[in-house]
């Protein structure tokens, strides 16, 4: 683990444990909590009043608020086998609550979205079927070269699955568009020159996606990616976001992995 990403880690630690004692709503510590035990945390450090907190929350059908904290939840509650039967519980309430078309939306009564659904397939590969993986082709295929959180979320589901598009060409397609919208600072942002800029959590979630498939092929843009994370971050471990450990917690997690797939390359 380099500084960087050791620093992102001790700071998201401390803003869990912060944001539990505040109260804030448990989805938002659930996320963070799981991006951070992705990025190597040890279950032992997880402050046992979140798993508590997550366990109260969930619902008699085995269900959270909507599809999207369900995920979540279900994610952090894998890493415990004590709590293996409440995720098992949330894995069947979220397979039964993708819409007949295959895809996920934020809820059941949400539109199908490209970022929901493939997050579930990539965080959770045992739920998806082929009608889930076809959606997201399908999907992909008719907002193809829009935002690039949507290119890598396609990817991610994709590979997590080995998932081989019924269009030969849309893997590679897909990966040449997203190195393309790299902006000239290394990062991402929902495209490129897009009024807002280039982001943390654009530029993880777009290198996440670049890694699935591209680790030889885009590795310039990868490590490109990773300067400017490197550059972007704040002493205190944290990047500039609206949702300031959404972002950080993705950042970390991208860091982790470029760093698991070319060393330490800050040295």
């Amino acid at each position: 683990m380099s500084i960087y990403t050791n620093r992102a880690m001790l700071s998201l630690l401390n803003m869990t444990n912060e944001m539990n004692r505040k109260g804030i709503e448990i989805s938002r510590i659930t996320k963070t909590t799981v991006l951070l035990l992705m990025s190597g945390l040890s279950p032992n450090n997880v402050n046992r009043e979140v798993l508590n907190k997550c366990i109260s929350s969930q619902y008699d059908d085995g269900g959270f608020v909507g599809n999207s904290d369900t995920l979540w939840n279900i994610c952090l509650l894998k890493f415990f086998e004590k709590y293996r039967p409440n995720a098992d519980k949330a894995l069947k309430w979220l397979t039964e609550n993708s819409d007949i078309e295959g895809g996920f939306g934020r809820s059941k009564r949400d539109m199908c979205r490209i970022p929901v659904t493939g997050l579930a397939l990539f965080l959770l590969p045992e739920i998806a079927e082929k009608k889930h993986l076809e959606w997201l082709e399908n999907a992909w295929l008719s907002e193809a070269n829009s935002l690039t959180y949507k290119a890598a979320y396609t990817l991610l589901a994709f590979q997590a699955n080995k998932y081989e598009p019924n269009h030969e060409s849309l893997i590679s397609d897909n990966m040449r568009w997203l190195a393309s919208q790299q902006e000239d600072s290394g990062g991402f942002a929902p495209w490129r020159n897009h009024p807002v800029g280039a982001n943390i959590y654009c530029t993880a979630i777009a290198v996440l996606g670049l890694l699935s498939y591209g680790k030889e092929s885009y590795c310039y843009q990868i490590k490109k990616a990773y300067e400017y994370m490197k550059k972007t971050q704040l002493k205190s471990g944290i990047w500039p976001y609206h949702e300031i450990e959404d972002g950080s917690s993705w950042g970390l997690y991208s860091m982790t992995k470029i760093e698991d797939t070319f060393g330490e390359i800050d040295k």
